[in-house]
């Protein structure tokens, strides 16, 4: 399953720079959904880390629930593999 995990990462960004160097419109699309999530992930760590502070519970062992959030975890998962993608671009872009 690791094998898999390693190779999507290396394999979906790869896709996502094909189209991007093919369409200007599909890198916009890229760039506009990976700041939505950003803010998504951000927003749900926030109001986690809020709520265990307001409630003067222990840090690390309240906090952790947050990772299973949906409206964490598919922005995360968005954003862990837009970062290789923008690397890989940075390869292959024209100057």
């Amino acid at each position: 399953m690791r094998i898999l995990f390693l190779l999507l990462l290396i394999i979906v960004p790869l896709v996502m720079v094909f189209l991007a160097l093919r369409s200007r419109m599909v890198e916009k699309i890229f760039h506009a959904l990976a700041l939505l999530c950003f803010y998504s992930a951000a927003t749900v760590i926030a109001g986690d880390v809020y709520a265990t502070n307001a409630h003067m519970t222990t840090f690390t062992t309240e906090i952790h629930h947050f990772l299973l959030n949906g409206w964490f975890l598919y922005p995360s998962a968005y954003l862990g593999v837009y970062i290789p993608y923008l690397l890989w671009m940075g390869l292959f872009r024209k100057k």
